[in-house]
């Protein structure tokens, strides 16, 4: 009888095959080897699923699943479901694993029995393999992980361990939260076990210009924002509204959903708010919702910057529209 692996590593790939061989070599050759490397190629055209198969005919930890195209969220419960193992590490197609990250995070989690999610620091790739830099650090102990779940994603997601049990009892990831389908996940697990960070940097995480938090930032502000409005729900023992929910409803529809006056703004805030850091939305026609944001009385943080922001990249008309907009937000508030 075969024996069954400490560890199920799970990664979804899709047209994935100019950073494929160097991440799964990466996996291959860790200290800790008791693993099994679980891959569901979803629905790539490129040779992604030839250099799997490759390596797979050499290492047989690899485990490969090829279909048609379903989308991250499917493809990361469909490897959860397909998991043997205790303990599960998630990967991602074009990040690499530090040769010691799974010993490291296994012997974390023998260790303390109550965390179920254990990530890490990591360093940023850029997208031809270069190291430009550690500019995060992530919390390390449970209780400064608790205190920043409002503000920001607490741990990186490809960098996570996670005990299987843990995540199969939250019904993993929900494809309502498409785009913030992690940030959801730390939210619901949080009501039931502890997420920590080891301080070391044991994940290389590629930044492009193709990344899911550029490419659709403000669906995900969005649905981020409405993950904490629903943990806030259920941290006082009501029921989730999403569990069998697969979009999220228009912004102006959350005070209603709710029951709470506060549910819309506080979403729309966030959303613009996340506007702020992009040159490509300032000038595109989502601004239109940052100046309503402001024209209804309610202002964002980093308001003034963002002015700056607007007139350094030549639209001065915006800028002015803007500055109006807060002026008359000022008088009336004073």
């Amino acid at each position: 009888m075969a024996t069954v692996p400490d560890l199920s590593v799970i990664m979804s790939v899709k047209n994935g095959a100019a950073y494929l061989y160097p991440c799964i070599q990466s996996i291959l050759h860790q200290s800790f080897e008791n693993f099994e490397f679980l891959i569901v190629d979803d629905g790539s055209n490129d040779n992604s699923t030839d250099i799997v198969r490759t390596l797979a005919k050499s290492d047989s930890r690899i485990k490969l699943v090829t279909r048609e195209n379903r989308g991250l969220v499917a493809s990361l419960n469909e490897l959860i479901d397909l998991a043997r193992t205790p303990v599960l590490a998630r990967m991602d197609a074009d990040d690499i694993a530090m040769p010691d990250r799974f010993a490291k995070q296994m012997a974390y989690l023998a260790g303390h029995p109550g965390v179920g999610i254990i990530g890490s620091n990591t360093h940023d790739l850029d997208e031809d393999g270069h190291i430009i830099g550690a500019t995060e650090n992530y919390p390390l102990h449970p209780n400064e992980v608790r205190k920043m779940l409002k503000c920001v994603v607490p741990v990186c997601h490809p960098a996570v361990m996670m005990r299987t049990d843990v995540i199969r009892k939250t019904g993993g990831y929900r494809v309502a939260f498409r785009h913030a389908e992690d940030y959801d996940l730390w939210l619901r697990a949080s009501l039931q076990t502890d997420i920590a960070n080891l301080p070391e940097r044991l994940l290389l995480y590629r930044r492009s210009a193709g990344q899911i938090s550029q490419k659709y930032a403000l669906e995900q502000a969005k649905a981020a924002a409405v993950a904490w409005l629903d943990h806030v729900r259920c941290s006082k023992g009501l029921p989730s509204l999403f569990d069998d929910v697969t979009s999220l409803p228009a912004i102006e529809d959350l005070d209603r959903l709710f029951d709470d006056t506060e549910a819309t703004a506080f979403v729309r805030r966030k959303v613009v708010e996340r506007m702020r850091y992009s040159k490509e939305l300032l000038q595109g026609p989502e601004f239109a919702l940052m100046l309503r944001q402001v024209r209804e009385g309610r202002g964002f943080n980093g308001s003034a910057r963002t002015i700056l922001r607007l007139a350094r990249h030549g639209h001065f008309f915006r800028a002015l529209a803007l500055a109006a907009a807060l002026a008359g937000l000022l008088v009336s508030s004073s």
